[in-house]
């Protein structure tokens, strides 16, 4: 198919793809699922669109990151410093327990503290600038945070985590949060092969422990 149709009342797939701001492949993805999507059909030749019905169509991703970011809380001091629950309100949560385990919004805001400091407990309290909130609920939109990626189980996606004991050892759940992959089996064989202690179990399954200081050096290899 040529890149410009002749008639400029419609368009071919390139042009519906730029006119959208999305892939070509993604455009095929929306016009398959058209179901639910509520992509435009097809003119009658079967493989071009009426140029104004692409032109008002919304793909979903849009109207969610349009919704996520209405969600987000930008009133008061930019400066003011916030705790969870308040940080949690600010990005649209409904409650500080959304902001927990490998929720990439709460390791991203794990990363960068304004003011941290420890309890009587020992346990870490972080507190945030609101405009470092709002900051990273900007790039959560931006970066397509709203909806799901379709990354592969096997590409690091989340927020690396360089926090702990260098020395402490821990296993595979672990070890793929804190070099940001999504499931323990998603560890590439080269990571598996630098496990500083190995040894099998009573069901003859090989156990994997990792330093964490080297965990971070395949971190700093990585984006080296």
């Amino acid at each position: 198919m040529p890149t410009r149709s002749p008639d400029p009342d419609v368009v071919n797939h390139v042009e519906a793809a730029a006119l959208l701001g999305i892939s070509v492949s993604h455009l095929h993805r929306l016009y398959r699922e058209r179901s639910t999507t509520g992509f435009p059909e097809r003119t009658a030749d079967g493989r071009t669109w009426n140029r104004e019905d692409i032109a008002r169509y919304e793909p979903p991703s849009n109207r969610i990151r349009r919704s996520t970011q209405a969600s987000i809380d930008r009133t008061g001091d930019p400066n003011e410093l916030v705790d969870v629950a308040t940080a949690a309100r600010i990005l649209g949560y409904t409650n500080r327990s959304a902001l927990h385990g490998n929720n990439p919004v709460w390791l991203r805001l794990k990363e960068c503290p304004d003011e941290s400091s420890a309890s009587a407990g020992g346990r870490t309290r972080r507190r945030w600038k609101r405009e470092t909130v709002w900051k990273i609920a900007e790039d959560r939109v931006g970066r397509g945070g709203a909806e799901s990626t379709g990354r592969p189980i096997g590409s690091p996606h989340g927020h690396p985590d360089r926090t702990g004991d260098p020395d402490e050892l821990v296993g595979k759940a672990e070890a793929a949060r804190i070099l940001g992959y999504n499931h323990p089996n998603a560890l590439p064989t080269p990571v598996l092969d630098r496990a500083d202690e190995q040894n099998t179990g009573p069901a003859g399954r090989r156990r994997l422990k990792w330093r964490r200081a080297t965990l971070w050096t395949i971190l700093d290899q990585r984006t080296n």
